[in-house]
């Protein structure tokens, strides 16, 4: 079962839920919120986030929840590269520069915790009942 002081566990679950309600309040506000950029796909991109990790969240898995984390939290930095490149994910998302904002502290922050609240964190609560 997933230790639910573990921080993974909590930036994940934030985290889907700030992606999902972006998603959903940009269908229906697309010219009030910053964050609505016109591209259909980033819009699917969130989405599809949030659900992927509610599902890694039930599996009570921390090493698919800390992985979840860092694996889109290099994509969320790739995102923000490609717009500074204009690579073709830029062409097909259609960023904004609150956008990249996001991406860039939502990937950078998941990488930290996924990276530093990993093993070393366990074997401290498995010391501490012996």
């Amino acid at each position: 079962m997933i230790q639910y002081k573990n921080p993974n566990y909590w930036f994940l679950l934030l985290s889907a839920v700030l992606m999902s309600s972006i998603a959903i309040a940009s269908y229906f506000m697309p010219n009030k919120i910053p964050f609505a950029s016109e591209g259909m796909a980033i819009k699917l991109y969130r989405v599809n986030y949030a659900i992927i990790a509610l599902m890694v969240l039930l599996s009570n898995n921390l090493l698919f929840v800390r992985g979840y984390l860092i694996l889109s939290g290099w994509v969320m930095i790739f995102f923000v590269v490609s717009t500074w490149l204009n690579l073709p994910p830029e062409s097909i998302l259609h960023f904004t520069k609150q956008d990249n904002i996001l991406h860039s502290n939502v990937g950078i922050i998941s990488i930290f915790i996924g990276v530093i609240y990993g093993q070393s964190h366990q074997h401290k609560h498995k010391e501490e009942s012996l």
